[in-house]
């Protein structure tokens, strides 16, 4: 089944639309990349223009090392990236890790 795990990024303003309407129609070769990678889920949340990211796979940073490498992340990346924040210094869009605190 694979554990969870979560991480935080944010929009830019007034992106919240179009940002939207890129995940209402995510690229089939996304998620087929997802799922190669190990990726069984993926669920966003938005609070205002915080998002939280919920991943399922047994090996998180194994996943995302795939998915950096993947011409079709690179690209989907690329445009997230207009509508997201960036880390002072880095090109890719802003993501914290968050630590669990309860599961049952």
């Amino acid at each position: 089944m694979g554990q969870f795990h979560a991480i935080r990024t944010r929009l830019r303003p007034g992106m919240e639309q179009a940002y939207q309407e890129a995940h209402d129609t995510v690229w089939p070769s996304l998620i087929e990349a997802q799922r190669e990678a190990g990726i069984a889920g993926w669920w966003i949340f938005r609070s205002g223009l915080d998002l939280f990211h919920v991943s399922q796979c047994d090996d998180f940073d194994r996943a995302l090392a795939v998915l950096a490498a993947h011409p079709v992340d690179q690209l989907w990346q690329a445009e997230m990236a207009l509508y997201t924040e960036s880390e002072l210094g880095r090109a890719a869009p802003a993501a914290e890790r968050l630590q669990l605190i309860y599961h049952r």
